[in-house]
């Protein structure tokens, strides 16, 4: 289905012919033969035209277009940004921005997914954004260095418009819908603007610029009411492309044209988020050592008349928490992650918290008390090696009750396993070789 938007004025770009209809109609179809996993997708979202957005983009309901853009491409080329687009819905990025800053996500976005089309012999428009150093890489892990070469290089001073504008949500804070990269040289900005219609999904009314090497965007999810999603909301439309993803892949797989390297990252995106904190919480509960009395009974079961013993616990020895340094996470994963560990902290009643700040080095230590609130600052910024907390810990006499470990896993420096149990709590795809992982986020 192709739906017009209701246009003001005589601008010639807000105006959809019949030509720009039947160009993405016969690409759809072209899909359909070539690469029915693709083509049986994109026939679940709505074509909007929406003059003043300058490609494409996708909340994973509907992939709005400007006309002009889509004039330009060669069949093949439009066939692969439909595609592009696709790859987005099935990987559900447009559930999985949070607060991220929103170019930088759809860069990440966009190196994550174009290697599998060009696999698949899919065309993309010319600069599309490939890296052979972000290959098989979640979005996640991917911004994660993005954002450590800009703030590396001195990029984190951007333009004003970057992080400021008002967005359709995904996160809990007030975030960008899309801040784009290079300005054109001559920006049109017709007098004025219709306000959004619902069928544009909370796209920008107002004219917004391209970015460098991007023609497929993807829009955070929104409701029924073009309002940013809910969490729930989120999930729900998350596990819907899953299953959309999943039938489609096997009745590609039926008809003998299954797509080259799509599973894996189908496969990971279905692992469900994780309640990384009901985890945290029960491993260092495993380490708080506990024991039966008569004296007092169980106060749970008195009512109904049963005396039973309770659980007599004892506060949990030193817990060590390793934060990496090396520029990965970010002051808002480290507040919340915080917020945990003293929520924690005050039920465990730990004889202390010992916090180590490593990169390819232990770059300081922190101990707090059990009624001191931990707050987390980190020190570092290089390379890194997970061998030198352990070591730390041996060199100092320290056996802790439990460590736990914040970090992307970008590495293969491990020490031998130690006596003492280990959490690894990562956004990244990849597994410890030893001790429990954990993931905030799924990958893909």
């Amino acid at each position: 289905m192709i739906q017009r938007i209701p246009t003001h004025g005589s601008n010639p770009t807000n105006n959809i012919n019949n030509e720009i209809e039947q160009k993405l109609s016969r690409a759809r179809v072209q899909l359909l033969l070539g690469q029915p996993f693709f083509g049986t997708l994109c026939l679940r979202l709505k074509l909007v035209a929406v003059p003043c957005f300058p490609t494409m983009a996708t909340d994973g309901q509907r992939i709005v277009y400007n006309p002009a853009f889509v004039e330009k491409l060669s069949p093949s080329e439009l066939e692969g940004v439909l595609a592009h687009e696709i790859m987005h819905c099935c990987l559900s990025h447009h559930c999985r921005r949070g607060e991220r800053d929103a170019q930088l996500w759809n860069q990440a976005t966009d190196y994550a997914v174009n290697p599998s089309l060009i696999r698949n012999g899919i065309t993309l428009p010319k600069d599309a954004l490939v890296d052979p150093a972000f290959a098989d890489l979640s979005a996640e892990e991917i911004y994660a260095r993005l954002l450590k070469q800009r703030q590396d290089s001195g990029k984190s001073e951007a333009s004003p418009e970057q992080g400021s504008q008002p967005g359709t949500g995904g996160g809990s804070g007030s975030s960008p819908r899309l801040t784009p990269q290079n300005a054109p040289q001559e920006p049109q900005t017709p007098p004025q603007q219709p306000q959004d219609s619902p069928d544009s999904g909370g796209v920008p009314s107002r004219p917004t610029l391209a970015r460098s090497g991007g023609f497929g965007e993807v829009l955070d999810a929104v409701g029924e009411d073009s309002q940013p999603a809910s969490q729930a909301e989120l999930t729900r439309q998350a596990h819907e492309w899953a299953i959309h993803a999943e039938q489609a892949l096997r009745s590609a797989k039926a008809c003998g044209h299954a797509p080259a390297g799509i599973a894996r990252p189908l496969e990971q995106s279905r692992r469900s988020e994780c309640n990384w904190r009901a985890i945290l919480r029960d491993f260092i509960a495993a380490t708080n050592p506990s024991d039966y009395r008569w004296a007092p009974p169980n106060r749970r079961f008195v009512s109904s008349g049963l005396y039973l013993p309770s659980v007599e616990r004892s506060g949990v020895g030193d817990v060590v928490i390793a934060v990496d340094t090396s520029g990965s996470i970010g002051p808002k994963e480290l507040e919340q992650f915080a917020g945990e560990i003293n929520a924690i902290a005050s039920e465990a009643q730990p004889e202390s918290v010992r916090v180590i700040y490593c990169d390819s080095a232990v770059q300081g230590v922190e101990e707090f008390s059990p009624s001191e609130p931990i707050q987390l600052s980190p020190k570092g910024g290089g390379g890194t090696d997970f061998v030198p907390p352990f070591r730390w810990l041996e060199e100092n006499g320290i056996e802790p009750k439990c460590l736990i470990y914040l970090t992307d896993l970008c590495c293969a420096s491990f020490p031998k396993a130690p006596d003492y149990p280990v959490l690894w709590v990562t956004e990244s795809c990849r597994t410890a070789p030893f001790g429990e992982t954990v993931r905030t986020a799924s990958g893909g």
